[in-house]
């Protein structure tokens, strides 16, 4: 990555970690897919966290090898990464930064949950990698120029899907903003440029815009912009250019909470994203809401709603809860949005809520995607080096291209602490999935023994 370049910029405070994880997991799979016998897993994985002199990263990988018996089918190789980071390459003037993400996903909107045991037919490996060189200059006291700038790829492979389907795309981007003498109030000018080069079609958007914004007081900013856009973008609309505006706040009451909220209007009418965290000793609350137009690439390429985690009882690891449910095109849709979670800590006890609902709106083939989901999860440290873990959740998707399904799991789990470096743990899963998709539906069972260790 990007910002590992320089040795001189790593001083300060990093944290290496790693895990081996060896699982034995007994299946029992029938309806879609049907399979049965033992899959065995080993999961190296890594992670650097960490920022200091001109540099920062949040990098984590893990790889998962399976080989099956009987006839189970599982992906021989699968990754999971999640890696962004910064890197200072020319002081206060040129700015490097990186991102990169590697998951399992699903085929379609109703695919359900997909993980290297399951993912015959249902799910996909998807990549993505970008690099965000940005510039800035201070011309004085008034103004500054800033260019923010990405070059990306986004690509995905496996499953049913068909061939490849790699994109690139490239964001262009020329802006002044307000320097020091305005104090509270702020302004910028920007021009941005962006194409997108799929198999099959490109899309290209120009945007200019003037933004404005006043800091009240220590918990309040306001901002508002305005400007012109003008698209080449796949859509059946008769007009997509013209006017877009924005309005906006940020509200900071503390160190521990921040919301924001922000309402305007585009060529598909109204948009508007808010978000809600606040934290506390004890408890962590996240809330996100959006409406805007995007498509699978945008999605897979920012990953914007991981909003909350689990955490892997063996390897500490934070688990995401969200699975982005698309479906396998990459028409542009007008997706309306809505993701929580809660978790509230004590002494010995952890609690996680999550949920999420959503609507997708296709805009060509006029596919209409609807789906929610609702999960909960519990674990506690039960003395003697042990710990308990309760979970459930269920996944409600209606596709117009795909059917519907309801698709429930519960997980019980149990792990011991064996040193300060190794742990074992035995979980146990029953997931059952019913579609209107004849020969869709199953209903699996799993029984998991795991060994996990760690040697920085």
């Amino acid at each position: 990555m990007a910002f590992l370049c320089s040795a001189s910029a790593l001083g300060g405070d990093w944290k290496l970690t790693d895990s081996v994880t060896a699982e034995v997991t007994a299946v029992d799979r029938s309806g879609n897919d049907a399979s049965s016998g033992l899959v065995t897993q080993v999961t190296p994985r890594i992670s650097l966290r960490g920022e200091g002199g001109r540099a920062s990263a949040n990098i984590a990988y893990g790889l998962t090898a399976s080989l099956g018996s009987s006839d189970t089918d599982p992906e021989a190789i699968t990754h999971d990464l999640t890696a962004e980071g910064d890197l200072e390459a020319i002081e206060n003037f040129f700015f490097l930064g990186a991102r990169a993400s590697a998951t399992l996903v699903g085929n379609s909107a109703t695919s359900g949950n997909v993980d290297a045991i399951n993912v015959n037919s249902d799910g996909r490996q998807s990549y993505s990698f970008a690099l965000l060189p940005s510039f800035r200059h201070r011309l004085n006291r008034y103004a500054n120029i800033v260019s923010n700038n990405e070059i990306d790829y986004v690509d995905t492979t496996g499953g049913s899907g068909g061939s490849d389907e790699g994109s690139t795309g490239m964001t262009l981007n020329l802006g002044v903003q307000s320097g020091a003498a305005f104090g509270a109030l702020g302004w910028n000018l920007n021009a941005t440029r962006s194409k997108t080069d799929f198999d099959d079609r490109e899309d290209e958007t120009t945007t200019v815009d003037a933004g404005l914004s006043y800091r009240i007081d220590r918990q309040w900013l306001a901002n508002s912009s305005i400007g012109y856009e003008d698209n080449e973008v796949q859509t059946d609309r008769d007009d997509t250019d013209g006017i877009t505006w924005n309005v906006g706040t940020v509200w900071t009451p503390n160190p521990r909470t921040q919301a924001s909220f922000n309402y305007g209007e585009r060529f598909i009418g109204t948009t508007y994203s808010g978000s809600l965290t606040h934290r506390t000793r004890r408890t962590s609350l996240t809330l996100n809401v959006s409406r805007d137009i995007t498509n699978r690439r945008a999605f897979r390429e920012s990953d914007p709603f991981r909003v909350g985690t689990l955490i892997n009882l063996n390897t500490g690891e934070q688990i995401p809860i969200f699975n982005t449910r698309l479906e396998e095109t990459d028409e542009n849709f007008v997706n309306t949005q809505a993701r929580a979670s809660i978790a509230i800590t004590g002494r010995r006890t952890t609690i996680t809520l999550f949920g999420d609902i959503a609507n997708r709106d296709f805009e060509v083939s006029d596919i209409d995607t609807d789906s929610y989901s609702l999960g909960f999860n519990v674990s506690r440290q039960l003395g003697g080096g042990y710990q308990a873990s309760l979970g459930t959740s269920y996944d409600q998707a209606d596709g117009t291209n795909d059917g519907d399904s309801d698709t429930y799991d519960i997980r019980l789990a149990l792990s011991k602490q064996l040193s300060q470096r190794t742990s074992a743990s035995i979980e146990v899963l029953r997931r059952e999935r019913s579609a209107s998709v004849s020969g869709d539906d199953f209903s699996e069972n799993r029984i998991t023994v795991s060994l996990s260790s760690s040697f920085l």
